[in-house]
């Protein structure tokens, strides 16, 4: 999130909000895929569909998400 938003990662919390990090939805699907290339690379596929990123406000709903992939 803070490389694809160009914030500080110290100041993410679970409640920052998406718009807050001025992320529109280009810089939703940028997160998204760096998101995905990660876990991949760990070993995990997780597909983050339109349809379920547009749903996200907050940091703690992507994580949320993702714990339950």
């Amino acid at each position: 999130m803070a490389l694809v938003c160009g914030v500080e990662p110290a100041g993410l919390t679970p409640e920052t909000t998406l718009e807050s990090l001025g992320a529109d939805s280009l810089a939703r699907v940028s997160i998204a895929d760096v998101v995905e290339a990660e876990l991949a690379e760990a070993g995990t596929v997780v597909r983050i569909d339109d349809a379920t990123l547009a749903k996200f406000a907050t940091l703690g709903e992507i994580d949320a998400y993702l714990a339950n992939a």
